[in-house]
């Protein structure tokens, strides 16, 4: 699997992506996490074919509907919440995309909320607080959530009653 997260400094055309697959097999997988992530999912199948056998989306799932509709295949979400966003994917690969968009509209607020206030943190928090982990303490230059944020969003996986929050007790 490839990861094209220009987060990461590295830019990947999609001529470059479908060329990896093209001349090395055991690469087929590949997680989109750009800004436009759906058009460039569409691109990298349009242009990679058979050889592109995962498309997948990323970022915690903030974009699934618009990747689904170009072509992704699956999501590689955090750990927040992926009892609930697993439905979505399987429901539109299904046949039933308004169904697959009725479910992630349910979910959206906590994905939305996690990908632009929490990040990372969002899973440690709520595995903390369901006993899965002891702690949710963060490796530098990260810090901590604000205990506001940390409120709001138990607030919201307690109203989704997430796995994270009840699997360790």
């Amino acid at each position: 699997m490839v990861q094209d997260a220009p987060l990461s400094g590295v830019q990947m055309s999609v001529e470059f992506l479908a060329k990896l697959a093209q001349q090395l097999p055991q690469i087929c997988y590949f997680k989109i996490e750009v800004p436009g992530a759906a058009g460039k999912l569409r691109d990298l199948i349009n242009t990679g074919g058979n050889d592109i056998q995962g498309p997948f989306d990323g970022e915690e799932s903030i974009t699934l509907m618009a990747d689904l509709r170009a072509g992704a295949t699956g999501t590689m979400p955090s750990a927040l919440l992926p009892e609930l966003i697993h439905p979505v994917v399987h429901g539109y690969l299904s046949g039933d995309p308004e169904g697959a968009a009725e479910t992630y509209n349910t979910i959206l607020p906590l994905i939305n909320f996690e990908n632009r206030q929490c990040g990372l943190k969002a899973a440690k928090t709520a595995m903390m607080e369901g006993g899965v982990i002891q702690h949710d303490t963060v490796r530098h230059p990260l810090e901590a959530l604000h205990p506001e944020t940390r409120n709001q969003l138990i607030k919201y996986a307690t109203e989704l009653d997430i796995l994270a929050l009840r699997w360790g007790k």
